[in-house]
């Protein structure tokens, strides 16, 4: 993450702003803490239960549901403990624009960057869904099967995506949040900040509510009714996936990562773990090939 939780992962290439991920888990629930990025981003629920926060707006998304994340968005994916699995595609609005002004652009492209969006939920029913899941699906075959014309044809695919939209009528106004939302999500960004650059630190409770200028009790309440998620169980996550990190690409030991992501006590560290991803950090050092 960058400063202000922008995540700092290039999507695709600079020539390609492209990219396709996948995550699926058996027998722990996916966390992706709180971030944002330039790019728009589409997910898809294959199994399980999530709940997904937009801007502080939470929803319950189940499998078949799809979830849009637009351009400096704030947003968390929440799987529920079971089987879970979500693929999506982050890709740059910009690489889509013409070279020169034409009436696409002009009236399409960007009014959707600037004054309309897709909708934050496309769920079944929705007049899109069929059309934006056949859609999706010719994504993730071309994404595996690299044909000829590889990037020609998934920015054809993402035209037809926005046409879609435009034939149903189905984009929204962008939404302008209250002087007092954004003030108050400011604040929360930056306990959420201060969690992401601190985390290998020890955290308290008092410390974050006194960035928020709360009672530590009040705190409490608004961070779990915000995020879904108490702020202990939120460090907890977050140092969690950053320790699975650690495990994929350094030879730290098993102990020095614990201590690298804030967990003096070891025997502490192997059980949220354990809790979390439902195997040993050794057990997932060796099935990811860390």
């Amino acid at each position: 993450m960058r400063n202000d939780l922008e995540e700092k992962k290039i999507h695709g290439s600079l020539l390609f702003p492209f990219q396709y991920y996948a995550k699926q888990q058996d027998n722990a629930a996916i966390f992706i803490p709180c971030h944002w990025h330039e790019e728009i981003e589409v997910l898809v629920i294959e199994k399980g239960s999530f709940t997904v926060i937009i801007d502080g707006n939470a929803f319950t998304g189940s499998a078949g549901d799809v979830f849009f994340f637009h351009s400096c968005q704030l947003h968390q994916i929440q799987g529920h403990p079971g089987k879970n699995a979500f693929y999506s595609f982050v890709f740059s609005l910009h690489a889509l624009y013409f070279r020169e002004q034409d009436y696409v652009q002009t009236t399409l492209l960007e009014p959707l960057g600037e004054k309309w969006c897709f909708p934050k939920l496309v769920a079944p029913g929705n007049p899109c869904y069929h059309g934006l899941i056949a859609i999706l699906e010719e994504l993730r075959r071309l994404e595996k099967e690299r044909p000829v014309a590889f990037q020609l044809l998934v920015k054809a695919e993402l035209y037809r995506m926005i046409a879609l939209f435009k034939q149903h009528q189905a984009f929204v106004l962008k939404e302008k949040p209250s002087q007092e939302h954004s003030y108050t999500a400011l604040r929360l960004k930056q306990v959420l900040q201060y969690i992401a650059d601190h985390y290998m630190e020890p955290l308290s409770l008092e410390q974050a509510a006194g960035i928020m200028h709360m009672s530590a009790k009040y705190f409490s309440s608004y961070f779990s009714d915000a995020l879904h998620i108490s702020f202990v169980q939120y460090i907890n996550r977050y140092r969690i996936e950053q320790a699975c990190i650690l495990l994929q690409t350094t030879a730290l030991s098993i102990m020095e990562v614990g201590q690298q992501v804030g967990y003096c006590n070891f025997s502490y560290f192997i059980r949220r773990f354990k809790e979390f991803q439902g195997c040993t950090p050794i057990q997932y050092r060796r099935k990811t090939g860390g």
